[in-house]
């Protein structure tokens, strides 16, 4: 029983493709149809309904959000692990960070700001926060940094498991040895907790990032927005970079996943390598 795939019309799948899509900013195409009736199908049935029909009536009364936050975490997929695409977070050591906390240092209320947009179940900042304080620990007064990350999603139970930042041992294997010692301790059998200091560093939040303009204070030196795009139809994928785009700071880095591309000839970033952009010095 638990198993059954309900119906899903024709109909049921253009309500839910809309929604989906005028809220997130998400194309939802006919070749997702069985998987969004699959994912769905467990969601109605454990809230004792029988069909797709009643389960929307109950998406339109919810005012607090949760049942839509609850659909879209099932009809995407928050896969991530430490180090994920490894070279940008080599080009994040190397190349950016270094320069970055040496500017910081040797000013007076300067700080160093990173996003993480679409942190999934929040791999991805705390490797970064891991990375930050393995920098600033090797650079003359960096130490004395003011260094933080924004975390952000869509999805309140892939938040919620950023928040709490226990992993299983098979989400680790990318991790290098000294960062494990350093950054994590046992939670349990083949479980491991991010340190107090790692985690002080990543502020989560909720953010839908086709709601725009962003309500930030302060802009951003590094954003990654990795493997989101892949969801986004074309105007979607515009809207969503150039938003970005006015929250990066002139000469800030932007990151996107190695299977997306952005068009050069329209892109307000300028393109980097593969995958990696930044915004020109004003």
């Amino acid at each position: 029983m638990d198993d059954l795939i309900l119906p899903l019309t024709d109909g049921d799948f253009r309500f839910v493709s809309d929604l989906v899509y005028d809220t997130f900013g998400i194309k939802l195409t006919e070749q997702k149809r069985s998987l969004v009736a699959s994912r769905l199908s467990k969601r109605v049935r454990q809230l004792g309904y029988s069909n797709f029909h009643d389960y929307f009536a109950h998406l339109r009364d919810d005012r607090s959000g949760a049942e839509l936050s609850e659909l879209i975490n099932r009809v995407t997929t928050n896969h991530s692990y430490f180090f994920r695409e490894r070279d940008h977070f080599d080009v994040l050591t190397n190349d950016i960070l270094p320069g970055l906390v040496d500017a910081a240092a040797g000013r007076t209320g300067a700080s160093i700001r990173v996003w993480s947009a679409g942190c999934a179940a929040g791999e991805e900042p705390y490797t970064m926060a891991m990375i930050l304080r393995d920098v600033m620990s090797k650079r003359p007064g960096g130490g004395t940094v003011d260094a933080s990350i924004l975390a952000t999603d869509v999805s309140l139970s892939a938040l919620l498991e950023a928040k709490t930042g226990v992993y299983a041992d098979s989400r680790l294997k990318e991790l290098p040895k000294a960062y494990r010692s350093s950054f994590l301790q046992a939670a349990g059998p083949d479980l491991w907790g991010v340190t107090e200091a790692v985690r002080s560093m990543v502020l989560f939040k909720r953010l839908n990032l086709m709601n725009v303009p962003y309500p930030f204070k302060s802009k951003f030196d590094v954003v990654f927005c990795r493997n989101v795009m892949i969801y986004f139809d074309p105007p979607s994928r515009a809207k969503l970079v150039d938003a970005i785009y006015k929250v990066v700071k002139p000469g800030g880095w932007f990151f996107i996943g190695h299977s997306e591309s952005l068009p050069r000839d329209t892109c307000p970033f300028t393109y980097v390598r593969p995958a990696t952009y930044r915004k020109e010095l004003s």
